[in-house]
């Protein structure tokens, strides 16, 4: 009897360099967010609000990695990219594509519902060394728009429903809360959350911000099961990596 298939899995929004964060800056505090992006021991990690400065630093630090994800803005290197790093080993990328969460998912741009801004959502195929087929989707949710969450959450389940030869995991920064209704949607179509309902909040704002409630997800799809789960809070050399913690679970089928 062969060993079940084993997947770890984090997301993690590493905050955008072009923010005005003075001693949180991107500068000063990157290699803090590298040291907490290698602490987790990922095979796959999505990552998001990333600029290309970011993503050309994060190329540098992280050459056993695959990196992909486009920009948001024109669908190549405009704007943030929600992007997701594959480590080399027994996973392997069979292919990987952004799609816009809105009525018009392959228009570079196009922004949904009553969404604020531009919002995509990474989508990559891979196939394991014994032809275990997955898929994960990382994302990063509009802050505003109520209505583009939840359907922004029946999109996303839809194309993973379309390829239902693929256990899918979804990554990322949703911007609602467990329980919330963009949540609910993924639970009622049978996703379930890896992560313990009590394991705490995820924004903290560089510490200013505390006993806030989780908005960085990992959900799971059929076939997974989370062996561990947990919100990951240091801090490499005393400095946040990001105003987000990370999120990381173990996942098995």
């Amino acid at each position: 009897m062969k060993p079940p298939v084993q997947l770890r899995v984090a997301t993690f929004n590493i905050r955008n360099s072009s923010a005005p964060d003075g001693d949180d800056s991107w500068v000063l505090r990157r290699e803090a967010a590298a040291a907490a992006i290698e602490a987790l021991e990922a095979d796959v990690v999505g990552l998001q609000e990333v600029l290309p400065d970011q993503l050309d630093y994060l190329r540098e630090s992280f050459a056993r990695y695959e990196i992909v994800g486009a920009g948001r803005d024109d669908g190549e290197q405009a704007g943030e990219h929600s992007v997701v790093m594959v480590r080399s080993g027994a996973w392997q990328v069979e292919s990987h594509e952004t799609r816009w969460l809105s009525t018009d998912p392959t228009t570079p741009g196009s922004v949904g519902w009553d969404a604020d801004l531009t919002r995509i959502a990474t989508l990559v195929r891979l196939r394991h060394s014994d032809g275990t087929l997955a898929g994960i989707s990382n994302t990063h949710y509009d802050h505003i728009g109520e209505v583009a969450r939840v359907e922004s959450s029946k999109l996303l389940d839809r194309w993973a429903a379309a390829e239902p030869e693929r256990h899918w995991v979804l990554l990322g920064d949703l911007n609602a809360e467990p329980e919330s209704p963009p949540l609910k949607a993924f639970l009622d179509a049978g996703w379930r959350d890896a992560v313990p309902v009590d394991a705490g909040g995820t924004f903290h704002d560089f510490g200013r911000a505390t006993g806030l409630d989780r908005i960085d997800h990992i959900l799971i799809g059929a076939g997974w099961q989370a062996t561990d789960a947990a919100i990951v809070r240091d801090r490499p050399d005393g400095r946040f990596p990001s105003d987000h913690w990370p999120v990381v679970a173990t996942l098995q089928l």
